[in-house]
């Protein structure tokens, strides 16, 4: 199959998708399930998709979770750029600052650098 044959297929597919949306929001059903979904947005505004900004978060880890465990040192952490706790953790597993910490630290925390 060439690419021009997959793309039209593709579109031919997304057609279809939207044909199928408007037979389901011509139907009874389809238009009560609608209606309930656009009132529960009004009511709460919160069940929107939240849109995250970047911001500082600082992971801890415990000196067991590494390698060259250095003498006196309880846990290591950095601070870094992203916008979900997950992000954060990804982004840290990757980074080459580590600050060692002389208190000890039980477990992995991701906490934001600053509340809101």
């Amino acid at each position: 199959m060439n690419k021009k044959n997959k793309n039209e297929k593709v579109q031919r597919q997304l057609e279809i998708d939207q044909l199928d949306e408007m037979l389901w929001l011509s139907t009874p059903l389809g238009r009560f399930m609608s209606s309930i979904n656009r009132q529960a947005e009004k009511i709460f505004p919160s069940s929107r998709p939240n849109k995250y900004t970047q911001r500082a978060w600082v992971v801890r880890i415990p000196n067991s979770f590494v390698i060259d465990r250095s003498k006196g040192s309880h846990g290591f952490q950095t601070v870094v750029i992203a916008e979900t706790p997950d992000q954060a953790l990804d982004i840290a597993s990757e980074s080459r600052n580590w600050e060692v910490l002389d208190f000890a630290v039980s477990d992995f925390q991701v906490f934001p650098n600053t509340p809101l």
